[in-house]
């Protein structure tokens, strides 16, 4: 339980024990969007703290950075050290994403979202994905406006 409960999180179910009374399949739509930078960077200690959140909501039009990670135990309420960029992209079709979903680049499988981190909230979400082996944009020849579709129904 945090130290301190504030407005924020003091009925957050990710945050406090609260029971679910119900338990079932959640559907969604996918959320689209395209590369609009492509990165280049990998860091051995970034020091992302995910939050404990499984879901976050992203709009249409927003911009929000993708990552990678080969991390083993990387989670929510974790600290993500190893990190390489893929990029930022911008949301065509918004929706709520979610711990576990598969992330798609040009139709092809890059791994599942393990997390999301605020660091530079409410500029942008850095989404952090897991893979065998993380890459950077650059590394996997990625350009401008390829494709970005996080969901099941890909």
């Amino acid at each position: 339980m945090p130290d301190e409960l504030t407005p924020k999180n003091k009925m957050d179910p990710y945050v406090l024990p609260i029971a679910f009374t119900t338990f079932g399949e959640i559907k969604r739509r996918e959320t689209k969007g395209q590369i609009v930078v492509i990165g280049n960077r990998s860091y051995d200690k970034r020091g992302l703290s995910l939050i404990p959140q499984l879901t976050r909501v992203l709009c249409q039009n927003e911009i929000h950075e993708l990552m990678t990670t080969d991390e083993v135990g990387a989670e929510p309420n974790k600290t993500v050290d190893r990190i390489s960029t893929i990029g930022f992209f911008e949301i065509t079709q918004g929706g709520s994403v979610a711990v576990g979903e598969p992330v798609f680049i040009n139709s092809k499988e890059i791994g599942k979202i393990v997390g999301f981190d605020e660091t530079h909230f409410p500029n942008h979400y850095n989404i952090v994905v897991i893979s065998p082996e993380r890459f950077t944009g650059t590394e996997v020849n990625l350009n401008i406006n390829d494709e970005v579709i996080i969901g099941d129904d890909h």
